[in-house]
C-alpha cells in the first residue's frame, strides 16, 4: 500500500475530521463515523478513493499528479526545454 496523502493534506483530514467526530457526537448523529474514516485514513496516510482518479497528495508539492507529464524537448543551444 503506498501512501497517497501528503502533509497539507492530511492535517486537513485531521482538522475536519476532528470537527466531525466531535459535531456527530454533540448532535447524536452518523457524522462522527465520517470523521473517524478522516481521521483514520490521515493516521495511514492512504486514501483508497484516491487510486481509481491517480491522485497522489504525497510526494514533491501540494497538488495532484493528474493527467501531467512535463514534455522536455532540446532547445536551439542543447538546452532542456518543457513544453
Amino acid at each position: 500500500m503506498q501512501k497517497n496523502v501528503g502533509p497539507l493534506d492530511r492535517n486537513i483530514r485531521y482538522l475536519f475530521g476532528a470537527v466531525m467526530l466531535i459535531g456527530g457526537l454533540i448532535f447524536q448523529s452518523w457524522w462522527g463515523v465520517a470523521g473517524l474514516v478522516l481521521i483514520f485514513t490521515a493516521v495511514i496516510r492512504y486514501c483508497p478513493l484516491y487510486v481509481p482518479f491517480g491522485i497522489n497528495t504525497d510526494g514533491d508539492g501540494y497538488g495532484t499528479t493528474v493527467g501531467y507529464e512535463a514534455q522536455v524537448k532540446p532547445g536551439r543551444d542543447g538546452e532542456n526545454i518543457s513544453v
